[in-house]
């Protein structure tokens, strides 16, 4: 791997262009990469960014780079944010879910649908789509300025756009994972472009994102046969074994053949055999990947705690022993739950994960409530949870009529659902001191509010079962595996409900490019389960000769 970065050095330093697209594929080294510029002489000790939209990822890079004084690592909503600061001197509060309030206001009071989400991503909000969002989003904020994720990135894009002096400048940006930006964030990355060389990294055949958040993968293939860029690739897999590259060139050539993947960039995939680490050996152990197949729900937690015991007993040391799950998302309480009953340790474990009524997760609905005990008229704040006193024609009347009349929500709400949410308020107050006594009611009340059961039975699963030294477990869907690799690694549920689209009954890219995701996260051994499907449909574009059916 290291033969090829003296050649992108060249070609950065040599180029007179300032624009560099790679192509590269899972395990390829593009954090090594990355390191090796940074630590070269052309580089070292220089201002360098680097970006990315995935948490996890980042949390990798700053924790790769925190030795590194002259490197800066963020997301790009954070970075959109620092720079909002800079220039326009004011603070600003950033709030996840702000489109959607914004998306529903705007069909309760105009009477039309928008998906404000969709219209920042693709970069096509019209003036009066703007200047709605803008009204209501000062109705909304508090004492300093509040922007959702995605408008903090299109008002920085914007005061660029204004005045290019604005437009900070470094000696090198590298951005990861740019086949799951959208025009949005590309837009971004543009105006960084004009002062400041910039390498783009990705894999178009590991865009995830084209659904969930308009994702443009066709943006890296353009970029990297445009005249006026650079283009290079990553082609050695470091973290895969020999069986997995083989298993991912075999499933990409025949998804193509099979009419799939028809854009996607044609690349080298490579295991390489000369190297100074243990791969080749634990290649020549695990020289295949373990199928079980049709593991019903009530065998399949027993099989995992199995098959994960086997697969590390004669692993000594520590770090060699990451674990990955990957499921479907209608799987991963159950599993979840099995799991910790097993005496496993599920890390990043989140207590109150759960969603009430498919609204707003419990630990949201917390931080609500410490807003209100200071400001019960807050705007935003009972914007959240209005679902937990109307209904949905109560609240679309409650926003009309305080947009109508230029009230706060609180000032338009009766008297008698002002009284309850002030009631709730002192219930919280009392549960947070922690030493007032709570009557019948107040826990009946906060069972609907928070399903006290669940967050009980789980505060007791998952905490009072770990025992020191227990083995540490990530369960998580394949969209939260992106960026993760770990030794073992188990994909639960391959079968025909999960990787076909429901819509179409049939495969497609987005389901093409998601296993391709899941299987290469794994460093040492990869098992897959089906829970129903005998022979699930995603496996017929593997050769045979790769998987290892166990059949129990």
């Amino acid at each position: 791997m290291l033969k090829i970065m003296p050649d992108i050095l060249e070609m950065i330093k040599n180029s007179g262009k300032c624009l560099f697209v790679g192509l590269a594929g899972p395990g390829t080294g593009k954090t090594h990469a990355f390191k090796v510029i940074i630590k070269s002489d052309e580089f070292k000790d220089k201002k360098i960014l680097i970006l990315s939209f995935i948490n996890k990822l980042i949390d990798d890079l700053t924790e790769d780079f925190k030795d590194f004084n002259n490197v800066e690592v963020k997301t790009l909503h954070k970075f959109a944010r620092q720079k909002f600061i800079e220039q326009f001197k004011r603070n600003v509060d950033l709030d996840k879910g702000l489109d959607d309030y914004i998306s529903e206001d705007f069909v309760f009071i105009n009477g039309s649908d928008i998906k404000y989400d969709k219209k920042f991503y693709e970069n096509k909000l019209t003036e009066d789509e703007l200047k709605f969002y803008e009204n209501r989003k000062n109705f909304y904020r508090r004492k300093d300025d509040l922007h959702s994720f995605n408008s903090i990135i299109h008002t920085i894009n914007s005061a660029f756009e204004k005045d290019e002096l604005a437009i900070p400048e470094y000696d090198l940006v590298l951005i990861d994972e740019f086949q799951d930006f959208n025009r949005l964030e590309w837009r971004l990355i543009e105006l960084l472009n004009k002062k400041t060389k910039v390498i783009l990294v990705g894999d178009d055949d590991q865009s995830l994102y084209y659904d969930f958040r308009s994702a443009k993968p066709k943006l890296i293939r353009d970029l990297f046969d445009r005249d006026d860029t650079c283009e290079f690739t990553l082609d050695d897999c470091y973290r895969c074994t020999n069986v997995i590259v083989d298993t991912v060139n075999s499933f990409i050539a025949n998804v193509k053949k099979n009419g799939y993947l028809k854009s996607n960039k044609i690349k080298k995939f490579n295991y390489p055999t000369q190297r100074t680490d243990d791969k080749n050996e634990v290649s020549k152990k695990y020289n295949q990947i373990d199928f079980l197949p049709s593991v019903p729900g009530d065998r399949l937690i027993y099989q995992l705690k199995q098959r994960i015991m086997s697969d590390i007993s004669d692993i000594e040391e520590e770090k060699e022993k990451r674990i990955l799950v990957i499921v479907p998302s209608y799987l991963k309480q159950k599993i979840y739950d099995g799991l910790i009953k097993e005496e496993f340790n599920i890390v990043e474990y989140e207590l109150f994960s759960d969603q009430k009524r498919g609204k707003v997760k419990h630990s949201d609905i917390i931080d609500v409530f410490n807003v209100l005990i200071k400001r019960k008229t807050d705007n935003l704040a009972l914007r959240k949870i209005l679902f937990l006193y109307l209904t949905g024609d109560e609240t679309k009347d409650l926003i009309i009529q305080s947009n109508k009349e230029e009230k706060k929500l609180w000032n338009c709400l009766d008297e008698d659902i002002k009284k309850e949410i002030g009631d709730d308020i002192d219930i919280f107050k009392k549960v947070k001191r922690g030493q007032d006594e709570l009557s019948t009611e107040d826990l009946s009340r906060l069972n609907i509010i928070f399903n006290l059961k669940k967050i009980l039975s789980k505060t007791i699963k998952g905490f009072g079962l770990i025992k020191r030294g227990a083995i540490e477990i990530e369960v998580v869907t394949v969209m939260g595996s992106k960026g993760l690799a770990a030794d073992f690694v188990y994909y639960v549920g391959i079968d025909n409900r999960s990787m076909l689209d429901q819509k179409v009954n049939k495969i497609t890219d987005q389901k093409i490019c998601e296993f391709l995701v899941g299987i290469t996260r794994a460093k040492k051994k990869l098992t897959l389960f089906s829970l129903e499907d005998k022979s699930p449909k995603i496996l017929d574009f593997i050769d045979k000769k790769y998987i290892n059916r166990i059949t129990l």
